[in-house]
């Protein structure tokens, strides 16, 4: 999700991701699953979820409500991780969304800082 570099072997994110938490809708055709979505930035979302878990590659619309508004998307999932239950306090569980559709409004909001 994002443009990077690479420093010291690692990958580095050029956007800077905030860690607040949004409910966000999503499905394959159309917003039918909720959760929340953490790590949103101009270029993705992090939806936290170990519920609906679309494989790599899928296509998902999604409604993100950021501060009461309702913000429409698209994107495809770039990772995705689903575990057992039991498992789920050892890593996040849910799936990277890279937006290839925003509105110019949502990404508006988030470089306000929404």
């Amino acid at each position: 999700m994002g443009s990077a570099t690479v420093q010291g072997g690692r990958k580095k994110r050029r956007q800077i991701r905030g860690y607040r938490s949004y409910r966000v809708k999503y499905g394959l055709e159309a917003p039918e699953h909720q959760a929340y979505a953490r790590r949103l930035s101009e270029d993705g979302l992090f939806i936290a979820t170990n519920m609906i878990v679309y494989p790599v590659g899928s296509r998902i619309v999604m409604d993100i409500d950021i501060g009461g508004t309702i913000y429409q998307a698209t994107g495809l999932v770039r990772n995705a991780l689903k575990m057992d239950a039991r498992y789920a306090r050892l890593a996040k569980p849910g799936m990277g969304i890279e937006f290839t559709e925003a509105r110019s409004e949502l990404k508006q909001a988030l470089a306000a800082g929404a």
